[in-house]
């Protein structure tokens, strides 16, 4: 396993993480509203590490490695990756809006489609695409990656917000009683 790799699964960890936390969120189908402050700072979470940070760092530099590899990005893991990416970018924007609205059970259906989607999406970058991408890649690529993985990290979310993040997770684990 590969510099760049195990730092993108380590990132599915802490989404996997989140996502405990939102079923916890949405298991209660009143919702709570003293609690709506956590429901966005989720969706802040999702936005920023899941797809700007996370998505931001396969699509732009490990899916680009992999399809000069001569891995197909149609018709292949690639490009399910891609269409995954955005329906999850949906499901975000749709929690987002009911967040709004304080539509609780809005929330609750795209937060369940999207919890959904992301596992099996997750399931299949971590036991397939990545298994491939070590494959492909030698050592001094991974670390090639992993240096522009910190530098994207730092020019798309910046400096301390990944620790920020953590540290709410950690706040919401504890909120909804989530090991």
């Amino acid at each position: 396993m590969g510099k760049a790799t195990l730092d993108l699964r380590k990132e599915h960890d802490a989404i996997l993480r989140v996502l405990k936390i939102l079923d916890k969120m949405i298991s209660d189908p009143m919702g709570d509203t003293n609690k709506l402050q956590y429901y966005s700072e989720v969706v802040y979470f999702l936005k920023v590490f899941a797809d700007k940070c996370h998505h931001g760092k396969e699509e732009t530099y490990l899916f680009e490695e992999l399809v000069n590899r001569g891995i197909p990005k149609e018709g292949g893991p690639i490009g399910v990756m891609l269409r995954e990416h955005q329906q999850g970018r949906e499901y975000i924007a749709l929690m987002d809006k009911s967040l709004e609205a304080k539509d609780l059970t809005e929330f609750n259906t795209s937060a369940a489609k999207y919890h959904d989607l992301l596992r099996q999406h997750i399931e299949k970058e971590n036991n397939v695409l990545f298994v491939m991408a070590d494959k492909v890649l030698n050592e001094a690529k991974q670390d090639e990656l992993f240096r522009k993985f910190e530098q994207h990290e730092e020019n798309v979310i910046g400096h301390g917000v990944h620790e920020k993040l953590h540290a709410m997770i950690h706040a919401w684990a504890t909120e909804f009683n989530v090991n």
